[in-house]
């Protein structure tokens, strides 16, 4: 097993608390004892999981940053969702994510979805393994604990959803694009948003049975970046759905 090596207590809790990965041991500083290595000490005896006690200086030598608390674990990279062994919601809300190849920016946005009660996140297929360490640091361990599916055909894995009646609704603006506040965000839907620099693929645009815009107090023509839209339009869905429309 490719071992990677996951730093601090909100990594290593979700590395242990989900099954989205093979775990291999968990190494903990000799001289520490808090809540956070009580609950892993606990969920690792739960699980069958290695421990090791090491002192300060073997971990920190292990450890690629210096914020990892004296808590690291090692273990496979994700083992990724399949859309058809979802257990969705009658309205589920899906968020889709494309073109954001910063680690860190991914991280804040399953964070943020993780955050505002989204039930799943579909990407396009990538190798994610060289930067998950990353992303559950940047996710704050969410990276494992959301549904997350890889999709090597977006078209066929929109038209899913589609043929699910959930509905494709995409941060795009097009003369038809109509305000977040606007619009109906309480059945089921997947928010597709799109990086700063390329957007949101063809294939998405053409499956999008709805564009929304973010309304702004002012002039300003510049749009957010990703984690900025993200937190905006998926704090909106939280919004309409506890019926504040």
């Amino acid at each position: 097993m490719n071992q990677l090596c996951f730093e601090g207590a909100l990594s290593v809790k979700s590395v242990i608390a989900h099954r989205a990965r093979t775990v291999g041991e968990v190494w903990i500083d000799k001289a520490k004892d808090t809540k956070d290595i009580d609950y892993i000490l606990n969920r690792c005896k739960t699980r069958h999981i290695a421990v090791k006690r090491m002192d300060a200086e073997v971990i920190a030598k292990k450890a690629k940053g210096k914020t990892h608390g004296g808590i690291i674990a090692f273990a496979s990279s994700r083992n990724y969702d399949k859309l058809e062994d979802l257990h969705l919601p009658e309205a589920p809300f899906l968020a889709l994510i494309e073109g954001v190849e910063d680690p860190f920016n991914l991280g804040y946005c399953i964070r943020t979805l993780r955050a505002a009660g989204c039930d799943g996140i579909i990407l396009a297929k990538r190798d994610w393994t060289s930067a998950e360490e990353t992303l559950m640091k940047s996710s704050a361990g969410t990276f494992d604990e959301l549904p997350i599916i890889q999709s090597d055909n977006l078209a066929e894995t929109l038209a899913t959803l589609k043929g699910n009646g959930v509905k494709i609704v995409s941060a795009l603006r097009t003369p038809f694009s109509q305000p977040m506040t606007k619009a109906d965000l309480t059945s089921g839907l997947l928010l597709c948003i799109g990086g700063e620099l390329r957007g949101l693929s063809r294939a998405v645009v053409d499956a999008t049975d709805l564009s929304i815009v973010i309304p702004y107090p002012t002039t300003t023509k510049v749009a957010l970046n990703a984690v900025s839209a993200t937190a905006v339009l998926a704090f909106e869905v939280v919004r309409q759905r506890a019926g504040a429309v």
